[in-house]
């Protein structure tokens, strides 16, 4: 093989459903397009060894993927294909990676050249310097939108605009990998479903995400009968039965929603799919354009029931007024629901957690999935981690490419991980605990909920390590360190 393409496994996802490598999928796609041969390992699914695969196919690039979760899986596996193949180029890209270029080169010597932002146009031009042309690093320079060692020192080179045209990219190759083997179902309908994304970018900045940083804040849609040939395709060839819209936001652009659903009903395609919306970004109508065209499960960004939060330290600019407003709708209209919250924003205090809780009691007949987190992650690229560095919140001696265990994890009974929890004075650990026990009672005294989430634990084959994970944490009290003082 010319180039081996690798996308790691998270470790504390390893039990759940798995879905397809969209990002990835679509670099590889691009390379395959130009000539290239190739050979993808996606580790969810694929226990191949990475070390072994380039031995035996001795690969001039390596494309590594990944998220902060599954980081050291992608340095693990950089390690291993330059022990057997140390003539190997490792390129690595993805959001962690973007935003992390300069900790990850300094400390993982087996990574050469860092991709920023989006990959395919980048990845190609690597793949023509490193396969087809001489491979000499100060010709790098020319390449735009990465980071590579150069003289004792990290370079970078100017930023690579963002694609305009998304669908000269096509749609991801998945004939690289064994799509029967990703099971994943639609929710509340036991079907067999698959994921697609038909649009790139986000204007809005939450502080906890760095989806803008990453692809831009200018919105940008593939052509819905584009998207509409992949989903037939996904129907016909992969025998999907039901569609999962993974955008950052599907409704951003109204126009861009109206024509998908013009286009599922006027070639007769009935199939159920679900997506994420935005409050503010859809009215009644528009909503109900959506169900005729098989739209039945929506997820919902609240976050927060305080308006203060919500304008101050979420930055997400919608109104508690018209979240309700849009819950109604869909309880009427029949929509199922999975409404996100979150306890722990930069600057929230404890009362105004209390706040959420208060607003998902007072609307949970408009709520079939209340999806609650008592604790915010810092992910790089986020106005979090930006937060956290100014007020020295992070752990000591804290760095994205050094070891680290998130302890702080159990006592709010989640599983542990590596990815580090914001705790503030007024709102650390003890606190968050504190809204996380309240958020379950709340819930357990749901009938329909409890025999939901069984059912859900037992097909996922997860009970024992869920009551693992539930058990210690309910053992675990909350350990006094920086950023939990009032704990």
């Amino acid at each position: 093989m010319q180039i081996l393409a690798v996308y790691p496994e998270e470790p504390e996802l390893a039990v759940f459903e798995k879905m397809p490598p969209l990002g990835m999928l679509w670099v590889a796609g691009t390379l395959r397009r130009a000539g290239y041969e190739i050979e993808f390992l996606d580790q969810q699914i694929d226990e191949r060894d990475p070390g072994a695969v380039a031995q035996e196919g001795c690969p001039r690039l390596l494309l590594l993927g990944g998220t902060s979760h599954s980081r050291f899986a992608s340095f693990e596996a950089a390690r291993r294909v330059k022990r057997t193949s140390p003539e190997t180029r490792v390129v690595y890209g993805g959001p962690h990676a973007s935003f992390t270029a300069e900790d990850t080169l300094t400390h993982v010597p087996e990574i050469d050249i860092i991709v920023h932002g989006e990959g395919e146009e980048t990845s190609a031009e690597l793949a023509e310097w490193s396969i087809r042309g001489e491979g000499r690093w100060e010709d790098l320079e020319a390449i735009r939108g990465i980071s590579y060692r150069l003289g004792g020192r990290i370079a970078r080179t100017p930023p690579r605009p963002a694609i305009a045209d998304l669908d000269a990219l096509g749609p991801p190759d998945r004939s690289l990998v064994p799509m029967d083997r990703y099971r994943m179902q639609m929710d509340y309908l036991d079907l067999p479903g698959t994921s697609i994304m038909t649009a790139r970018g986000c204007p809005i900045m939450c502080s906890f995400c760095s989806a803008a940083a990453m692809f831009g804040k200018t919105y940008r849609a593939r052509d819905p009968q584009a998207v509409v040939d992949e989903v037939e395709e996904l129907i016909t060839r992969h025998r999907a039965k039901g569609i999962k819209i993974f955008d950052s936001t599907f409704t951003l652009n109204r126009h861009h929603v109206e024509r998908f659903c013009d286009e599922l009903q006027r070639r007769g395609i009935r199939v159920p799919w679900e997506c994420e919306i935005r409050v503010g970004s859809v009215d009644r109508p528009l909503l109900e354009k959506m169900r005729e065209a098989g739209c039945y499960y929506v997820d919902v960004g609240v976050e927060s029931g305080s308006q203060r939060v919500l304008d101050e330290c979420v930055r997400k600019r919608i109104s508690i007024a018209k979240a309700e407003e849009l819950l109604r709708w869909t309880r009427e209209m029949g929509l199922l629901t999975k409404v996100f919250f979150t306890s722990g924003h930069p600057g929230e205090t404890y009362a105004e957690g209390r706040e959420t809780l208060r607003f998902i009691r007072r609307n949970r007949r408009s709520i079939r999935l209340q999806a609650y987190q008592a604790g915010i992650k810092i992910y790089p690229g986020t106005y979090v981690e930006e937060f956290a560095r100014e007020h020295d919140l992070l752990p000591d001696g804290f760095r994205w490419s050094a070891p680290y265990e998130n302890r702080d994890n159990r006592a709010l009974m989640r599983a542990v991980d590596n990815v580090p929890l914001l705790l503030q004075p007024g709102l650390g650990l003890a606190e968050l605990r504190r809204l996380r026990l309240q958020f379950i009672a709340m819930r357990i005294a749901s009938v329909r909920f409890v025999l939901e989430k069984l059912k859900a634990i037992v097909r996922s084959r997860a009970f024992f390590d869920y009551l693992r994970i539930v058990s210690r944490g309910a053992k675990d009290k909350p350990r006094g360190r920086r950023g939990s003082r009032l704990g």
